[in-house]
C-alpha cells in the first residue's frame, strides 16, 4: 500500500489495454486519442475525443459535420469509450438529423499522412 509515486501511475497507464470498440475507428490501427463513429457502411455519426482530466479521461462525442462557425458540434461527454460510442449509438436519429440540417465534414478519414520527409530532405534519402 502506501503512497504511489509518479513512476507507479505511469506504469499502471502504460498497462491498461488501449481502448477499443468495433464501431470506434482510429486513423492509425491502434490509435488512441480520436476516433471515427460508424456503424457498419452507413455515412459515419461523429468522432470521440479522448483528453485527461482529474482520475482518468473523458471522452466527447463531435457530430461528423460541421456548425455555422465551422466547428464540429459537441454532442456529449462519457467516462469511456464504449460509453460514448453507445450513447451516440443510442441517439443515432437525433445524430443524423443534426448531420442533415449542418454542414458537410470536409475532412478526410483517414487524416492524410504527412509527406515523406526523407523524399525531401538529401541526408534522409539513401
Amino acid at each position: 500500500m502506501g503512497v504511489q509515486t509518479k513512476f507507479e501511475n505511469a506504469r499502471a497507464a502504460l498497462r491498461k489495454p488501449p481502448a477499443e470498440h468495433p464501431c470506434a475507428i482510429p486513423p492509425i490501427p491502434g490509435g488512441q486519442g480520436l476516433w471515427l463513429i460508424r456503424q457498419g457502411e452507413a455515412a459515419p455519426l461523429g468522432y470521440v475525443r479522448q483528453r485527461p482530466v482529474t482520475g482518468g479521461f473523458a471522452f466527447d462525442v463531435y457530430a461528423h459535420c460541421r456548425d455555422e462557425g465551422g466547428r464540429r458540434p459537441w454532442l456529449h461527454t462519457a467516462s469511456s469509450l464504449n460509453s460514448a460510442v453507445a450513447w451516440t449509438l443510442q441517439h443515432d436519429a437525433d445524430v443524423r438529423a443534426l448531420i442533415a440540417r449542418s454542414t458537410a465534414e470536409p475532412d478526410p478519414w483517414p487524416p492524410a499522412a504527412p509527406p515523406e520527409t526523407a523524399a525531401r530532405h538529401p541526408r534522409c534519402a539513401s
